[in-house]
């Protein structure tokens, strides 16, 4: 089972690369991102964090034996990840927004003060929660490599297309505001 599950989450990485492309070719011609874009990183993104937790479920144990604290360390990391998710769709106010099909306005408030990719963030950590509460080698091999993927596809793909659209503004912001996470600086 466990080797299912790793193809399965090496298959849904390598959908990332096209995401990337499809992400990076709409953002040039359209400024958003298209439905079709949307819906593939929808796919991308919940198919890989489902996997990490199934692995994670079938490898328990594979780290030493499990024991209440990394199950609750787990746990907390898994909570605050979904409570950061939560917060940055949030302050978005928008499901087209979340999904890059709506650029009209840099978002800055509520979690967008401290993180300028909570929600990558926030899947991020859910996904080194699984792992630790499992104690799973593979879910965590999983969990950094999502972290790559979403850091090329940040630095890649998102942030220039931003630096286009909102130009000074989100310079700005960006000399003000983690990448990922972090206490604000002056302005």
């Amino acid at each position: 089972m466990l080797k299912i599950l790793l193809y399965l989450a090496a298959a849904n990485a390598v959908l990332a690369i096209p995401m990337m492309l499809i992400w990076r070719r709409d953002f040039a011609t359209r400024g958003r991102t298209s439905l079709f874009s949307a819906v593939l990183s929808g796919v991308v993104m919940y198919g890989y964090g489902i996997l990490t937790f199934a692995v994670a479920w079938v490898d328990r144990g594979a780290l030493g034996p499990l024991s209440p604290a990394a199950t609750y360390a787990g746990a907390a990391l898994v909570i605050i990840g979904a409570a950061i998710i939560f917060a940055g769709r949030y302050a978005y106010a928008s499901r087209a927004r979340v999904f890059g099909m709506l650029e009209d306005k840099l978002i800055e408030q509520g979690v967008y003060r401290w993180s300028r990719n909570p929600q990558y963030f926030g899947y991020t950590a859910m996904m080194f929660g699984a792992a630790f509460a499992a104690l799973s080698a593979w879910a965590l091999l999983l969990a950094m490599a999502f972290a790559v993927m979403v850091h090329i596809h940040i630095v890649g793909v998102e942030e220039p297309h931003l630096r286009r659209v909102f130009g000074k503004a989100y310079e700005t912001y960006c000399a003000r505001v983690a990448r990922y996470f972090g206490r604000p600086k002056s302005a």
